[in-house]
């Protein structure tokens, strides 16, 4: 490794260091390496391994991507890979399984930027219902944008002032683990210049979990949402993936639910 790609690793590792917002200390402590090991590496005194790298990433929690980053900033070949969304074989027959099964409930898979990488028939047919011309985000259906956007779903949310600020917090929560990822900080802009909320605002939930209220042909119908993701994952486009399930919040919900579903499918 020549001096430049240390010192390059030394800018990256602080900027990451100083994102978590920990002292050299700190991350030498939660790492059981030194200080002076940190500030070796921080200042291209020392060169790290392999294996340093990847552990300080991970005390660091530093997403994959990041950490291949990391990696070639210090001289090394990437670690991670990187599958195509339409080369997933397996895991995207699993997870459109998994949303098939959850009809006829919505069910998304997202990708970390909020992109709809698969959705399930529930959903499609819903979002069409209330938005048929959607906004876009770099070409691709956005769910954060299509919950802030005029020509999207916010028309139709009754209780925006509940949610917004909700959507706010979770969106600023994947800023904080992905400090330098510019799409997603264009997202976190784009949808801020959309909404009165405060970013400051903390979400307050009365019940157990946050839940949107849809204002629709067959009646408000109050959905919850439960978002899992694919946390042991090795692979880039794996690793960042997120399936969100929605559920009616109370009977009068399901009920609606249920027969806008029929209707919809009728129509179809």
């Amino acid at each position: 490794m020549s001096s430049g790609q240390a010192v390059s690793f030394g800018a990256s590792l602080r900027t990451w260091r100083e994102a978590r917002g920990l002292s050299q200390l700190r991350l030498a402590t939660k790492a059981e390496v030194s200080q002076r090991h940190i500030s070796f590496l921080e200042t291209g005194r020392s060169h790290p391994s392999r294996e340093m790298v990847i552990h300080l990433g991970r005390a660091l929690r530093v997403p994959l991507k990041a950490q291949n980053e990391l990696l070639v900033a210090a001289g090394l070949a990437p670690e991670f890979t990187e599958t195509r969304v339409e080369d997933l074989a397996e895991v995207g027959e699993a997870l459109q399984f998994m949303l098939a099964a959850h009809e006829p409930n919505m069910a998304l898979v997202i990708d970390h930027t909020w992109n709809v990488v698969f959705a399930n028939d529930s959903a499609l047919r819903f979002s069409t219902m209330l938005a048929p011309d959607p906004p876009l985000f770099h070409g691709q259906l956005n769910t954060m944008l299509g919950m802030f956007h005029p020509d999207g779903l916010q028309p139709h949310v009754v209780n925006r002032a509940e949610v917004e600020p909700m959507l706010l917090w979770r969106l600023a929560n994947d800023l904080d683990q992905y400090p330098t990822d510019e799409r997603l900080a264009e997202l976190y802009a784009k949808v801020r210049s959309l909404s009165a909320a405060s970013p400051a605002v903390v979400p307050a939930h009365r019940g157990l979990v946050g839940s949107v209220c849809f204002a629709t042909d067959a009646g408000d119908i109050t959905l919850f949402s439960c978002l899992a993701s694919m946390e042991s994952a090795v692979d880039l486009t794996v690793s960042g993936l997120r399936v969100e399930t929605f559920f009616p919040a109370d009977a009068a919900s399901r009920q609606r639910w249920g027969e806008l579903m029929v209707d919809q499918t009728t129509v179809g």
